[in-house]
């Protein structure tokens, strides 16, 4: 009998590395207030939202959307906090009296805003800059970053939003409303393993690199 370079597996077992699914979204909301910003407030506006049963993985990306209307732009001053679900407290400035400088003290004239503030995709620069009523994407006034402030944290928590206009104008600004986009970090994908079977027992496999010539017998 004549095997000529064969060779047997019994079974196959295929194995795929785990890789990374990429970032999570967990929360993507906007929830419309409609409340006045106090006018020369010293106490402000205060809104909040709570989540829970979301992941427990890291925070890797957070951005905040602000519609509001009215007011003065260069009195307006926000921050958002986040209380987590272990204990750990963050806070972001989002808004810091717009235009605002050593040569221009009461800031933006502008009356509104509709923004998206984050730190990634900035097409318009930092929020401090801006003029008129802006709109679009900008990122957060502050030296620090959203992504920053709040990454490794624990989505779950509480979120708190505090607005405040410094100036007496008489037109309060208007809180029309606020939205959170949360990202947390990416979940490795199980590896994949497939056992091939063949009835009740292991699948064998022929592996050759020349061809099998079959069975030779020979008798004397």
């Amino acid at each position: 009998m004549t095997l000529n370079k064969t060779f047997v597996l019994a079974g196959l077992i295929l194995l795929k590395p785990a890789a990374f699914a990429g970032a999570a979204v967990v929360v993507d909301a906007n929830w419309t207030v409609n409340s006045p910003i106090p006018d020369n407030g010293a106490v402000g506006f205060t809104t909040y939202q709570s989540f829970t049963g979301l992941s427990e993985n890291p925070i890797s990306d957070v951005v905040v959307n602000l519609d509001i209307s009215g007011g003065f732009n260069g009195a307006l001053y926000g921050y958002l906090t986040l209380q987590d679900a272990n204990g750990n407290t963050a806070t972001e400035i989002l808004l810091d009296q717009i235009g605002v400088s050593p040569s221009n003290p009461i800031g933006s004239s502008g009356s509104g805003l509709n923004v998206t503030l984050s730190d990634a995709g900035v097409v318009n620069g930092n929020i401090h800059n801006a003029t008129g009523n802006p709109v679009g994407i900008w990122q957060p006034d502050s030296v620090s970053s959203l992504d920053g402030a709040f990454g490794g944290l624990d989505a779950n928590g509480t979120w708190t939003l505090f607005l405040v206009d410094k100036f007496s104008t008489g037109d309060a600004a208007i809180l029309d409303s606020w939205g959170l986009d949360i990202s947390v970090t990416a979940i490795p994908e199980p590896p994949t393993i497939a056992l091939l079977m063949s009835g009740g027992g292991i699948a064998a496999f022929v592996l050759s690199r020349s061809r099998l010539r079959g069975f030779k017998f020979q008798s004397k």
